[in-house]
């Protein structure tokens, strides 16, 4: 977690712009779920990025707080797909997984 500290905080906006701008995703649901996303992390939405790995950089040694954040996202996901007749059939591995996944069905 020592990565995120020494990040750059980047707005929404500037998320949106960096990673997403010509991805055909809406701005406010990209927005939104980092929004979402940090918050069942308990981290600042502006430290994350898309490339982050659940396993790998969004671990932490001393807390297992990520774990519980990461299965309550998976249980979102999959409760929605399964509220829209959508089956998941990618992983989620990384916050651009989840982003896309969840973009998709929402």
């Amino acid at each position: 977690m020592d990565l995120l500290e020494n990040r750059e905080e980047l707005s929404a906006k500037e998320l949106y712009d960096h990673y997403y701008l010509h991805s055909g995703l809406d701005r406010e649901v990209v927005k939104e779920l980092l929004i979402h996303v940090a918050g069942e992390l308990r981290l600042p939405s502006g430290k994350i990025r898309p490339s982050d790995r659940f396993s790998k950089e969004l671990v932490s040694g001393a807390s297992a707080g990520w774990d519980s954040g990461y299965g309550i996202l998976l249980y979102e996901l999959q409760s929605l797909a399964k509220s829209r007749g959508v089956a998941i059939d990618k992983k989620v591995d990384t916050i651009d997984d989840y982003i896309r996944i969840m973009a998709d069905i929402y």
